[in-house]
């Protein structure tokens, strides 16, 4: 709160002071009477000087985000003022990055050296104030290599860690918020976790089978788990608007959202359906998961969800939607 106060103020005069206590500067001084040294002619004496505790400085090694528990989470949130349960969770992770706003720092919402020096937090998060699941300060020898397509528990432990939805897909917001932490921490943020990521964040278990084949790119072996991959994803976003030229949840055209769809699972696809078409291999037995185009050149395209059904941005009366394949003139691709 500042210590100053708008409107006039009437200077303090030390002689009359002086005049109506009767007392000089040895009097006092005789007297044993402590008083504030006056510095300068005619000035008024300083206020005196107090200690703002909550924002002393101090030697902070640990580091509490998203998942957190503990009494040093009751400090952090006691200091961003919210409810201090002791779990560090969406409202509190909202109320760190406000504060971190407000002081200059990285508004990243992970509670860092940096920031809890500057909130003035004792203790340190190693003393069970964060959960072991969550790896906050335990550093481990993670060997795997988790990227934008990989899935399974491995991907819940690091968005539970860098503070988004634990869905297990790693996809563009997952990758995201890596590189986010991953800066905050003085890493390469290049989004993928492995080796040094992984053990910096405590991270348990290993990358073999938390991946989804299609990040692999393989033909055969993706097989099953890519196709169901891509439909899981897929399904996300029905109900989302459609958008002509649209490539983004906001709203999606039917090539934006099969584009957005696998690029969670690590393939790039070309922009419009007819280039789409012709990336693709034509495939005479579909699966679920092929793209189904309408037309050569294509129209539209959208994903096969088997049993002559599909999901596709189809119009702004449809949005995203799964339904049944209206026709017979399609044909099928897979990438």
């Amino acid at each position: 709160m500042s210590l100053f106060y708008s409107g006039r103020h009437r200077a303090v005069r030390p002689s009359t002071t002086h005049r109506k206590t009767g007392l000089g500067v040895a009097a006092v001084a005789a007297a044993g009477i402590a008083t504030p040294l006056m510095v300068g002619t005619g000035s008024a004496s300083a206020a005196p000087a107090t200690v703002d505790v909550t924002t002393a400085r101090t030697t902070f090694t640990g580091t509490v985000s998203y998942g957190s528990r503990g009494s040093v989470v009751k400090q952090v949130q006691r200091k961003v003022g919210v409810s201090a349960d002791g779990i560090f969770g969406p409202a509190t992770r909202s109320a760190v990055k406000r504060y971190q706003q407000r002081k200059g720092l990285v508004a990243d919402g992970i509670v860092g050296p940096r920031t809890a020096s500057a909130m003035g937090l004792s203790g340190s998060s190693s003393s069970g104030s964060s959960r072991s699941s969550s790896g906050s300060t335990t550093r481990t020898n993670f060997s795997g290599l988790v990227r934008q397509g990989s899935r399974g528990s491995v991907v819940k432990q690091i968005q539970r860690k860098v503070g988004v939805s634990a869905d297990g897909v790693f996809g563009p917001a997952t990758r995201s918020a890596v590189q986010r932490w991953q800066r905050s921490h003085g890493l390469t943020a290049d989004g993928v976790v492995g080796p040094a990521t992984g053990s910096r964040m405590g991270l348990t278990g290993s990358s073999s089978g938390s991946s989804g084949g299609s990040s692999s790119g393989g033909g055969s072996s993706s097989g099953n788990t890519s196709s169901s991959s891509v439909l899981g994803t897929a399904a996300r976003y029905v109900g989302h608007s459609y958008r002509y030229g649209g490539t983004t949840p906001s709203g999606f055209d039917c090539s934006g959202f099969t584009s957005y769809v696998f690029g969670q699972h690590g393939k790039s696809l070309p922009r419009t359906a007819e280039a789409q078409r012709q990336a693709a291999t034509r495939v005479s037995s579909p699966r679920p998961g092929d793209l189904v185009f309408f037309g050569a050149p294509a129209w539209h395209v959208g994903i096969y969800a088997g049993n002559g059904q599909m999901y596709d941005a189809g119009n702004s009366r449809t949005n995203v939607s799964k339904r049944a394949i209206w026709t017979s003139a399609v044909t099928y691709g897979r990438v």
